[in-house]
């Protein structure tokens, strides 16, 4: 099969962009122009590649294309740097847990930035669904919980995140003047990030043997705003130490669960593609990872 990459550079404006105008708008082609160029794919094809909703889907024939078109233009920015000089194209694409983006990756990849004429923009998930974004081709690399990697993608331990169900000590007397208790929990008010967020429901289910815990909560879908909240009195909540450890020290906060410790073991996976530019990214997310996480548990 003979392969257009224009029109998969299409295809992956579309989905990148969620509309075939701003698809349009990126390319610097007609609206009607990316029409004709992705019915021509889904022609050469045999498959619908989209699915024209709000934002524009990819269909499941299309992900391996945008794999591929993903791939291909990491290749071309390496073998032809002058790719590099526009913004739009040398961008290259993360998944990434917010609570990691908050703390670590940043610092970890500051040196690297300085090194590579890249640009890049960070794709929040939770760490239990960051893989997916991988798999499907919206990603070049995914910071994410899962220790297995999928067929022809690579995985690297990073390192363990560890966690605090933490709030202000005023809500701490007012709710759990005995302690975390069952019947306290499920008044008290807690805070969640958003609805992709598991982590107080596991660790209530885990400190308290409750099985589907239902529980009044805020959402709180923005990493610096749900400390503020905590700190504030809105709930209690789990936070990286990381960000909390500060607070903690000035009493601002307290433990809830102090003898139930949480980490969460982080992964770094990526495509098993020869490449400078991934390699050394992974190789800078790895060696931030040492100095800010602790090892995971079993490995070497």
């Amino acid at each position: 099969m003979n392969v257009d990459f224009s029109l998969l550079a299409c295809l992956e404006a579309v989905v990148t962009e969620g509309s075939f105008d701003k698809a349009a708008s990126v390319l610097s082609i007609t609206q009607s122009a990316v029409s004709q160029r992705i019915r021509a794919l889904e022609s050469q094809i045999g498959l619908p590649l989209l699915f024209r909703t709000r934002p524009v889907k990819p269909t499941p024939a299309a992900q391996p294309l945008l794999r591929f078109a993903r791939q291909t233009r990491l290749l071309a920015m390496e073998v032809w740097p002058e790719v590099l000089e526009g913004a739009t194209h040398g961008q290259l694409r993360l998944a990434v847990n917010a609570d990691s983006l908050g703390t670590w990756v940043l610092p970890a990849l500051t040196e690297w930035m300085d090194q590579h004429a890249v640009t890049l923009e960070f794709v929040v998930d939770d760490q239990t669904l960051t893989q997916a974004r991988l798999r499907n081709g919206e990603v070049i690399g995914s910071i994410g919980s899962d220790p297995v990697a999928a067929k022809g993608f690579s995985v690297v331990p990073l390192g363990e995140m560890a966690y605090v169900c933490a709030a202000a000590p005023a809500f701490v007397r007012r709710y759990f003047p005995r302690g975390l208790e069952l019947a306290a929990a499920r008044k008290a008010p807690a805070l969640v990030f958003n609805r992709r967020d598991a982590l107080q429901a596991d660790h209530l289910s885990r400190c308290l043997n409750w099985h589907e815990p239902r529980f009044p909560h805020h959402f709180v879908p923005a990493f610096e705003a749900y400390l503020q909240a905590a700190v504030l009195g809105y709930g209690y909540g789990m936070m990286p130490l990381l960000q909390c450890q500060s607070a903690l020290d000035a009493g601002l906060l307290v433990n809830v669960t102090p003898d139930v410790p949480v980490s969460v073991p982080l992964y770094w996976h990526t495509w098993q593609l020869e490449s400078e530019l991934i390699g050394s990214l992974g190789k800078a997310l790895v060696a931030g990872a040492m100095q800010a996480l602790a090892p995971i548990s079993g490995d070497a």
